[in-house]
């Protein structure tokens, strides 16, 4: 094959693979009334008629990967610790055994519905072990066909424009455009997979991974529609993206510049940058394409097999946790008075503006950090529009709560401490509840 020819076909695949990606992926359909992106549309189709047979499977993987971790733990050295693959998914800490198997006990109380109410109702384990089961499906696929956005040069292409932009505001590389806007439109979950993903092959620092795991890895386009829609204020959703959007750049464009983020190292996983080789002449049209077409023909079928580690991981480590950790953060919220307490600063912001039914506003708003369906489902009795759609706004922006993202976060060591992640979701939901209380107020 010529040379002219070669970079003809590297373009192509560049262009057909990203455009497939994006209107698979990101772009936001119409289905006989539901708004979704095709693929998570068909994945929850897919969900719905197989929940039966998915949610025991997932228990059964659930109570495997308690046994084999406790096997590990007790008796290292086995198959598991010589096997790459499974030690990465089975060889842990003592506390994330114990963890493991309170997931495993918990998962097998609410499919038998044998136990206390609090623990097995449809607000606390049985919420979580459904959750878990549509997560199980849907962010192993997304991670696989993130593939066509994120390594058939989409960031090549973007980052000659909008890196400009991404280094002087949040602090970071222009190759970090692309995974910043998939993190934003796509699930933050997938978005924080996929962002350890990158970091592990080089392309971004440890700051990095943590600025766009923390500040941009919101709930998918889907997911604002189902917010806005339960709480009755879908017929404002284009101002309620609009408003995430002006919101989200301000927050990040803070919490970038203050701890514990600040002080992240800029560093390259073991300290290696992935070496590519860039055009740097020309015009940016030029350069962005150039990049892109070289990038996409690196390209092979072995960048979706890679993938399969971090699918497996997210279902067979992350999976037992979330159902433990989401679990005992929803019977926490909404079976002790805790949550009132720890919501009364917010509630005090919300009278200073004089925003209708602050109290309970307040209570949704703060427990955005157990689940993010929690401020939806505090926040469903709200008469005040006003007020409701203040909500549906806060229940994505601080983009850190327990029963999923948190986790994530510090067992991809996107953010190291658990501390980390608390202060982190204290700083966005302080920065930006004014900035949404101020922009829901202008555009009512």
């Amino acid at each position: 094959m010529t040379t002219s020819n070669k970079k003809l076909m590297n373009t192509l695949k560049f262009i057909l693979g990203t455009t497939f990606g994006i209107l698979f992926v990101l772009i936001p359909f119409n289905f006989s009334g539901t708004v979704d992106t095709i693929l998570f549309y068909y994945l929850k189709v897919f969900i719905h008629s197989f929940d039966w047979l998915l949610q025991p499977i997932l228990v059964l993987l659930i109570i495997l990967s308690a046994l084999l971790s406790l096997i590990d733990q007790l008796k290292p050295g086995t198959f598991i610790g010589k096997q790459r693959l499974m030690a990465k998914l089975f060889s842990t800490t003592p506390f994330y055994v114990v963890n493991r198997i309170l997931g495993a006990i918990i998962a097998v109380m609410v499919y038998f519905k044998m136990g206390p109410e609090f623990l097995i109702s449809a607000d606390t384990g049985g919420a979580m072990l459904s959750l878990a089961t549509q997560l199980s499906i849907i962010v192993p696929m997304m991670l696989l066909f993130q593939t066509f956005i994120l390594e058939f040069g989409a960031m090549e292409f973007l980052g000659e424009f909008i890196g400009v932009i991404v280094r002087p505001l949040f602090k970071t590389s222009e190759i970090c455009a692309t995974s910043i806007l998939s993190a934003w439109v796509g699930p933050g979950n997938a978005a924080i997979m996929g962002t350890k993903e990158l970091f592990e092959q080089g392309y971004f620092t440890m700051k990095e991974m943590a600025i766009i795991g923390t500040q941009f890895a919101t709930g998918s386009i889907g997911w604002i529609v189902v917010v806005s829609s339960v709480l009755g204020v879908v017929d404002q959703l284009g101002w309620i993206i609009l408003g995430l959007a002006i919101v989200s750049v301000i927050v990040a464009f803070i919490g970038v510049r203050i701890p514990p983020i600040s002080k992240y190292p800029d560093t390259y996983v073991e300290g290696k940058k992935v070496t590519q080789e860039v055009v740097k002449e020309g015009s940016a049209w030029n350069r962005a394409v150039t990049n892109a077409s070289n990038r996409a023909g690196e390209l092979t079928f072995k960048n979706f097999l890679n993938k399969i580690d971090n699918m497996s991981f997210y279902v067979l480590w992350l999976t037992p946790i979330i159902v433990s950790w989401g679990t005992i953060a929803l019977i926490v919220a909404l079976f002790t008075p805790i949550l009132g307490w720890i919501s009364l600063p917010v509630q005090w912001i919300l009278q200073l503006f004089n925003v209708p039914e602050a109290s309970q506003a307040a209570s949704a708003i703060l427990s955005g950090f157990a689940d993010n369906y929690l401020p939806v489902i505090l926040a469903s009795n709200i008469a005040s529009v006003e007020t409701r759609m203040i909500v549906a706004i806060m229940s994505i922006m601080p983009i850190i709560y327990l029963s999923e993202t948190a986790t994530l976060l510090t067992s991809t060591k996107a953010v190291p401490k658990f501390l980390d992640v608390l202060i982190i979701f204290i700083q966005r939901t302080i920065i930006s509840l004014p900035f949404v209380i101020i922009f829901v107020k202008l555009v009512l």
